[in-house]
């Protein structure tokens, strides 16, 4: 019975995890993963949070010192917008197993077919021929993503059902590709204005883009970056991973975009030297999730690993405890999951849960009092080993709350592997006897 039930809650989340648009999503904005760690490394260069370091490097190289530093900022965070729409167009076309470079540029210049065309500065008259590149970072980021999935389905059914100009055997491949790629793109095209005139009228002259920011993003942005969206991130996380399937993976693919706007619209506090929540500073960040919900792995199993290795009685945890200590130091804990079990182990259901909640708790708390400041520095990669990654994106202050983060873990998992462990105790004293 309890597996017919687990069975009826992991089928629609599996259908919806193995959907070709999220599959996309997914992988396109893995593409922009080194612009974002590296370009952050570049930000924090030009942006030291050491006003005394910065003075004294201004009195030897001068004032404009960063400038450097930031242009590297700007033709890399800044763009993970534009370059999400073309890799999510082409991920979608390669998943689908057509000829994918064609999908990626046409989502980007569709991305740009419903972009303003021109730049009004605050003071003064239009600038024809600009764009403004805030549409390319964070804030067009959303409006990026629908157009590369939009783009990407739409040539992939021209495709798929050979509503393209065939070309004859003689003309070579790498030619026939493209001209296969022009029906399609001019449906695209067509589409395209289409809802550009439409966005406009209905916003009184702003675009497609500037209408899924006010509309869908802002909000969104809103949602994820509240004390309810930091819990709901960790709980799902952990309850998806409860049930066999990949929590982060899939919380990921939905969350990513949306944590990477709100860094986005902290670093560029921090370029402005005004990062603070009172200016709108988000609380909720790639950061919160990376460094902080899923150290040593989803469910935060440090705690779980520390009892294994310190108070175990029975053989299987003991051994299970060595194997699981040095991944679990780079945030990889499947061993633990799939080896001790956790996944429909319901005595481990709550402290499963509740580990990355009270943390999410905490970390939200520490950010809210001013004990830590917004995270908008480094971006770690999710493997980087606690305690380092807290200092890294958080100073001392993050060291010191990641090591509370753990210390928890060990108090609340210890009860509950106690459990555990005096039964499988008990079955290999059994095994023994008989």
């Amino acid at each position: 019975m309890a597996n017919m039930n687990a069975q009826k809650i992991i089928a629609p989340i599996m259908r919806f995890v193995n959907m070709r648009g999220i599959i996309a999503l997914k992988d396109g904005m893995l593409a922009i993963l080194p612009l974002t760690v590296v370009g952050s490394l570049f930000l924090i260069a030009g942006q030291i949070p050491f006003q005394g370091v910065n003075d004294a490097i201004a009195s030897v190289l001068g004032a404009d010192w960063t400038e450097p530093f930031m242009q590297v900022y700007q033709g890399t965070f800044a763009i993970m917008g534009l370059i999400s729409c073309f890799s999510i167009g082409y991920s979608y076309a390669k998943n689908s197993g057509v000829e994918p470079l064609p999908a990626g540029v046409l989502s980007l210049s569709a991305f740009f077919i419903l972009l303003r065309s021109s730049y009004v500065p605050k003071e003064g008259e239009a600038i024809g021929d600009a764009i403004s590149k805030a549409w390319f970072g964070g804030q067009g980021i959303i409006g990026a993503i629908i157009i590369g999935l939009v783009v990407g389905a739409i040539y992939t059914a021209f495709i798929r059902r050979h509503i393209v100009i065939k070309m004859p055997e003689q003309v070579p491949q790498a030619i026939a590709k493209q001209f296969e790629a022009m029906i399609p793109a001019f449906a695209i095209f067509i589409l395209s204005m289409l809802v550009y005139i439409i966005a406009k009228l209905v916003t009184g002259g702003g675009t497609f883009i500037e209408m899924i920011y006010a509309v869908i993003q802002v909000p969104l942005q809103g949602l994820t970056g509240s004390l309810y969206g930091a819990i709901g991130i960790a709980f799902f996380i952990s309850f998806l991973w409860w049930f066999g399937v990949h929590g982060q993976s899939v919380v990921n693919g939905i969350v990513t975009a949306l944590l990477l706007s709100n860094l986005d619209a902290n670093k560029a506090l921090l370029a402005a030297g005004d990062l603070s929540l009172a200016k709108g500073a988000h609380i909720v960040t790639q950061q919160f999730l990376d460094s902080f919900l899923i150290l040593s792995g989803s469910g935060i199993t440090f705690g779980l690993v520390i009892a294994m290795i310190f108070a175990a009685k029975s053989k299987q945890y003991k051994a299970l405890g060595k194997v699981a200590a040095f991944p679990a130091l780079f945030n990889v804990n499947e061993p633990v999951v799939f080896g001790f079990p956790i996944v429909m182990n319901p005595v481990m259901f709550l402290p499963f849960i509740l580990v990355p909640v009270f943390a999410a708790l905490i970390v939200y708390g520490s950010i809210a009092i001013g004990f830590m400041q917004p995270f908008a520095g480094v971006t770690l990669p999710w493997s980087t080993p606690a305690i380092i990654s807290g200092f890294m994106v958080g100073g001392w202050q993050g060291a010191l709350v990641q090591a509370l983060i753990l210390v928890l873990s060990t108090l609340i998992y210890f009860p509950f592997f106690k459990v555990q462990d005096n039964m499988a105790y008990q079955n290999e004293l059994a095994a023994e006897k008989a």
